[in-house]
């Protein structure tokens, strides 16, 4: 039974984010939120391990656009490379589902008294849960295999997190979110048909490419790391721009991308991007929403179109992992691996 955890988290996602999004519609949690409101003059340091680390991208460029300072830095580098940044004023937002991780206890460590430090935790009664100045829990299940939901709800959270810092009115992006989290359950309705359709397109992939901008870094990164985890299978992942500066060089016949190409700022390019690549003779899974309707790629042979309805651009990584999560599961089904099962490493990394 075990290859069925990972399954059975995906599907769990829509009814679990509902509840988590339940908590922070009301209550402790949003009375917290408003304090972070006196943050706004501070430099805002997002770290964390993994899917942890990654989930952030998005808050930081919002709060970038606010003209607040923001960086992502993995907690390892952190430590032992830039742990100067951590000055008088900085506010910390430490990122860890179990608060327990080796690299979290070891920042904890050496982190002043001094450092405004915002927990973000599935477990607030862990290590990191009980340092934080302020601590926001993901309120959703521990998955017993790789990471789905508690990144989900990292995401939203961390961008809660930013929204509030800037001075953002927080209903209205509460609300964008309640509208995509109930879309999870549309998206994977069909997921038998959905996997198929995915697995059929990558019948012949040796690896896989995954290219975006933007908020799409989070689903980029994470989705990369996904693929190498469920599946045990080497996965790339790529800055949109930076990928035309020399990697788009890999692309040929045997070439297979995931292009994210959500409405906002950089749609046209990611699409022409991908229709660049479909033309020369690379195969391109396109994750997009309703912006893009009417685009001629949307027509191209080596396309395979993933249409996730009208989102707003901070909104859309909840919605760009969910293709890749079945195609992750369904590549591991055919391998005869039992999905999300780590062989080397663990839920909890102990060791840095």
């Amino acid at each position: 039974m075990t290859e069925k955890f990972y399954l059975e988290d995906i599907l769990s996602q829509k009814a679990e984010l509902q509840k988590m999004m339940a908590h922070y519609r009301n209550g402790q949690e949003l009375e917290k939120l408003e304090r972070l409101r006196e943050l706004k003059d501070r430099k805002i340091i997002f770290s964390g391990m993994g899917s942890s680390h990654f989930c952030a991208y998005g808050a930081a460029v919002r709060l970038q656009q606010h003209g607040i300072s923001s960086q992502v830095i993995s907690t390892g580098e952190l430590i032992y490379y830039e742990k100067e940044c951590l000055e008088k004023d900085t506010v910390l937002c430490l990122i860890s589902q179990s608060g327990e991780s080796a690299e979290t206890k070891h920042l904890l460590e050496l982190a002043g008294d001094d450092i405004f430090l915002i927990a973000v935790t599935n477990h607030p009664e862990s290590t990191l849960g009980r340092r934080g100045r302020i601590c926001f829990p993901l309120y959703v299940a521990d998955e017993i295999s790789v990471t789905t939901r508690t990144y989900l709800s990292s995401l939203i959270v961390t961008q809660l997190i930013a929204a509030a810092v800037a001075g953002e009115e927080l209903s209205p992006i509460l609300a964008e979110y309640e509208k995509t989290v109930s879309r999870i359950g549309g998206y994977l309705a069909a997921w038998q048909e959905e996997t198929d359709r995915l697995a059929d397109f990558c019948r012949d992939m040796k690896y896989i490419c995954l290219i975006g901008r933007g908020d799409s870094l989070s689903s980029v990164r994470a989705g990369a790391l996904f693929f190498r985890e469920v599946v045990k299978f080497p996965a790339l992942d790529f800055d949109s721009a930076e990928f035309r500066h020399g990697p788009m060089e890999m692309v040929q016949e045997d070439f297979y991308g995931i292009v994210f190409a959500p409405s906002g700022r950089t749609q046209r390019l990611s699409l022409q991007m991908a229709a660049d690549i479909a033309a020369k003779g690379g195969k391109v899974i396109l994750i997009t929403d309703g912006g893009a309707c009417g685009s001629a790629v949307l027509e191209q042979e080596n396309v395979l179109p993933v249409m996730l309805g009208e989102i707003k651009e901070y909104a859309s990584p909840i919605l760009q992992i969910l293709p890749v999560q079945l195609l992750a599961n369904k590549l591991a089904e055919e391998k005869k691996i039992p999905a999300g099962v780590f062989r080397w490493g663990s839920k909890v990394m102990e060791v840095e």
